[in-house]
């Protein structure tokens, strides 16, 4: 197998499942080496993802990690650097959201939800730079954000966390932009994942039409601009959020 990441090693979050599952193949798929977490229980369907990768050519390992909890990023890492000679990307992926009205949302679902989405990505953000410093070479880091960060009814948990997380994104790619460390993000809009098979049909539809192309985003697509922007070809860009969005930018009041 021979493409744009030979020789080049990843460390992707959440990569079991929707766009993380398709970064995870894609880098495979053009020679990257990749080492990728989900939570305990997702250990089956990991070997069902290093699988594909093999099949594909490629090569990919699952770690069990949740990036909530500090101590499993660390061995997230120490795995890959076990396994890679380096690390080039880190794709900070993982995500989760607890829906719910302001008043109803209680401090442990606000906690849980930015514990995932931001605490999480600021832990990996960090060992992943203090790695690539130590390397010296460079780097590169891509956060999936979501164009919720512009504000969503009924999951304002979720939305900031995103929001937050595009603000770490361009603080890291002004810190260490001089260090050739590049950090961006791409900001889905409705993507067709875990997230958003619960819709009822008749909100599926309805948001869908917000696109001028009728449909929801594939998590291929999400993927394409993710390696992208984790490659050469992206080599003066950083500090920037890319929206994968289908021409949306902002989500209308709803309920799923």
């Amino acid at each position: 197998m021979s493409g744009r990441f030979d020789g080049k090693g990843f460390v992707v979050t959440g990569g079991t499942r929707g766009i993380g599952r398709a970064i995870v193949l894609g880098a495979a798929a053009e020679g990257a080496r990749v080492v990728f977490c989900g939570r305990g229980e997702s250990a089956p369907v990991g070997a069902e993802v290093e699988a594909a990768a093999r099949a594909a050519g490629g090569q990919a390992r699952f770690v069990p990690a949740d990036v909530a909890v500090e101590a499993d990023v660390e061995r997230l890492f120490d795995n890959a650097l076990g396994w890679l000679d380096e690390v080039h990307v880190v794709v900070n992926n993982a995500g989760v959201t607890r829906d719910s009205l302001l008043v109803q949302t209680t401090l442990e679902d606000w906690r849980y939800v930015l514990d995932v989405n931001l605490r999480g990505p600021f832990v990996v953000c960090r060992r992943a730079v203090d790695e690539m410093l130590a390397q010296g070479n460079g780097g590169r880091i891509v956060n999936v954000a979501s164009f919720t960060a512009n504000g969503l009814a009924g999951a304002a948990s979720y939305a900031a966390s995103k929001s937050a997380l595009l603000s770490l994104t361009r603080s890291v790619a002004k810190e260490y932009g001089r260090r050739r460390i590049l950090c961006n993000a791409v900001v889905p809009g409705f993507v067709e994942t875990d997230m958003t098979t619960g819709y009822r049909a008749t909100a599926r539809a309805a948001l869908a039409q917000l696109s001028p192309y009728g449909r929801f985003g594939l998590a291929e697509e999400v993927a394409g601009t993710v390696l992208f922007l984790a490659s050469d070809e992206a080599s003066f860009v950083t500090g920037d959020a890319v929206y994968v969005a289908g021409a949306v930018r902002d989500v209308p009041r709803m309920t799923s």
